[in-house]
């Protein structure tokens, strides 16, 4: 499996949601079948810090078209700083013994006046 980069933007205190697909390879439109998988993903100041700011609540919604579906609530959003983060999405087999990382990129938070 390889990655690919797909830079998300977050509305400071709106839910967020977005889907992101699995690919074989990043110059390939063939997904990976996540049948027996799990999937996490966090956001993080910078890859070189040790402390996750969010973590997005996420689950496979399509195993067959390789799909998994990312979450952050409002009160998520809400407790976000406006600016630049970096963020990944990984997968788990049934076992626990192979986790590949399907997506990563920069998530933009936006500053919102309504809450």
């Amino acid at each position: 499996m390889a990655i690919r980069y797909q830079n998300i933007t977050i509305d400071q205190g709106a839910t967020f949601s977005a889907n992101v697909v699995a690919y074989v390879n990043t110059s390939s439109s063939v997904v990976i079948t996540l049948t027996g998988y799990s999937a996490n993903a966090q956001i993080k100041k910078s890859y070189y810090h040790a402390n996750t700011v969010a973590t997005f609540n996420v689950w496979i919604q399509d195993a067959t078209a390789g799909i998994v579906n990312l979450v952050l609530d409002t009160a998520n959003t809400i407790a976000l700083t406006d600016g630049k983060y970096v963020y990944d999405v990984m997968v788990t087999n049934f076992g626990g013994t192979v986790k590949t990382r399907i997506v990563e990129g920069i998530a933009t938070v936006t500053p919102g006046v309504a809450r």
